[in-house]
C-alpha cells in the first residue's frame, strides 16, 4: 500500500570549500610522491573530490594548480556545470586517454601518478598507447584512508540517509503480516525509501524469515512470513551518494525461545562494543570485546564475520572492525557495529547500528529501538 508520508526534502549539498579542503589534503601527498599530478579514475573518488556524479569520466588533481580538471563528455556538460562549477572541464570526443594525452602535452606533463587499486588493464593499455613522453606511476593514493574520516557535510548526509531508512522501516513493519514473502517485504521497504527521498538502497536489501536468518547474506525469496516466526532485515538508504546500514530482527506475535536466548547475547555484545568505542582504541580490540561475550555464551563458532565496517560513499569502507585489523579508531569515522549468531536450520540474530567516533567516545546515529520488547509486532 502506498505511503501517505511526505518525502523528506531537506537537502545536504557539500559546499565548494569542502572539496577544496579534500583536494588540498590529497595535493600535499601528491607533492610528496614527486609527480606532477594524480589521475583519478574511480567514480566514488571523483565524487568525493569534486561533487561530480557522472560516470565514464576521469579527474586530474595537479600538484601545483588549484583547480581539478575533469575529463568528461557531452552527456554530462550541463550536469557538471551544476554539480561542480569549481572544476576545470575538458570535453572529450575521441576517448579519455586521447584527451588526457592532449592535456598532458599542454602542461608538459612528465610524471603522472595513477590509482593502482582501480586502473584497469584496458585503461593502462590505452594510457600507454596515447600518453607519450610521460611516466605513469602506479601508486596507493590513500584516498580510502582519507575518506574514512568524515567531515560535517558527509555526516549530515549519512544522518539523512538514516532518517529515511528508519522511517521506511517503521512503515514496513507497520504493514508486516503472515503470508507475505521475503521478496514482498524487501520490495516494499526499498519502495518506501525511494518515496522518502533516498537515491536508492545502499545495497540489495536482506529479508530472511525463520531458518533463512542463519544466512548472513540471505537473498530474499519466496519463503513466507509466519505467525510465531522471526524476520531478519538488513537494509540501508543511499542519500546524496552516502550510505547507511542497519539490521533488526522482528518477531511475529512472539519470539521463539532459542532465538530469544541468542538475541540477548547479541544485544549484550553489541552494547559492550559500542561502549568501548573511543579515539585511539584498537580496531581489533573492539571486535574482540563483542566476540568474547558471544564465545563466553557458547556461540563463538556461530559468529564468523567481522564486527563492523566503515560506511560512506561505499557501503564498505575503512576502517574494518575485525580480529585481523590493524590501526586505531579516529574521530570522524563512522562504523557499523553488527555482531551476530547464526544457527543453521534454526535462524539467526544480527543487530546493527551506525556509530560515529567522537572526541569523547561513540555516538550511535540511529534511534530505532533494539531491546527485546521492541522486536515483537
Amino acid at each position: 500500500m502506498p505511503s501517505t508520508k511526505k518525502k523528506i526534502t531537506r537537502r545536504h549539498t557539500a559546499s565548494p570549500s569542502r572539496f577544496t579542503k579534500r583536494v588540498g589534503v590529497l595535493r600535499s601527498r601528491i607533492k610528496q610522491w614527486g609527480v606532477e599530478a594524480l589521475l583519478v579514475t574511480h567514480a566514488r573518488d571523483i565524487r568525493y573530490l569534486t561533487g561530480f556524479v557522472g560516470d565514464d569520466s576521469w579527474a586530474v588533481v595537479w600538484a601545483r594548480q588549484p583547480k581539478v580538471t575533469v575529463i568528461t563528455d557531452f552527456r554530462f556538460q550541463e550536469q557538471i556545470a551544476r554539480e561542480a562549477p569549481h572544476v576545470s572541464v575538458r570535453m572529450q570526443k575521441s576517448g579519455l586517454a586521447v584527451e588526457l594525452a592532449s592535456l598532458g602535452k599542454r602542461h608538459s606533463l612528465k610524471k603522472l601518478a595513477i590509482q593502482s587499486r582501480y586502473v584497469t588493464l584496458a585503461q593502462r593499455k590505452a594510457l600507454g598507447r596515447h600518453v607519450k613522453g610521460c611516466r605513469l606511476v602506479p601508486i596507493d593514493d590513500r584516498l580510502l584512508e582519507q575518506r574514512a574520516v568524515k567531515d560535517s557535510d558527509e555526516i549530515a548526509a549519512i544522518l539523512r540517509a538514516l532518517k529515511i531508512q528508519q522511517e521506511a522501516f517503521r512503515l514496513t513493519v507497520h504493514q508486516l503480516h503472515p503470508g507475505q514473502t521475503e521478496q514482498h517485504v524487501a520490495a516494499f521497504l526499498e519502495y518506501q525509501m525511494r518515496l522518502l527521498g533516498a537515491d536508492g538502497p545502499s545495497f540489495p536489501t536482506i529479508v530472511a524469515a525463520d531458518a533463512n536468518a542463519s544466512l548472513p547474506h540471505a537473498v530474499p525469496g519466496t519463503r513466507k512470513i509466519k505467525k510465531g516466526g522471526i524476520v531478519l532485515i538488513d537494509w540501508g538508504a543511499r542519500y546524496r551518494g552516502y550510505c547507511s546500514d542497519l539490521t533488526r530482527v522482528v518477531a511475529i506475535g512472539k519470539m521463539p525461545h532459542k532465538i530469544r536466548d541468542i538475541y540477548q547475547v547479541v544485544l549484550d555484545a553489541q552494547q559492550a562494543a559500542i561502549d568501548a568505542i573511543r579515539p585511539g582504541k584498537s580496531l581489533g580490540e573492539i571486535d574482540a570485546i563483542a566476540r568474547g561475550i558471544i564465545a563466553s555464551a557458547g556461540y563463538g563458532q556461530y559468529f564468523g564475520h567481522s564486527l563492523g565496517h566503515g560506511v560512506g560513499l561505499d557501503i564498505h569502507e575503512q576502517p574494518t572492525l575485525s580480529a585481523r585489523s590493524k590501526g586505531e579508531l579516529r574521530p570522524g569515522q563512522i562504523v557499523t557495529v553488527e555482531p551476530g549468531i547464526y544457527l543453521p536450520g534454526v535462524g539467526g540474530v544480527r543487530i546493527e547500528d551506525d556509530v560515529l567516533v567522537t572526541d569523547r567516545g561513540g555516538r550511535v546515529l540511529s534511534d530505532l529501538p533494539s531491546d527485546l520488547e521492541s522486536t515483537i509486532i
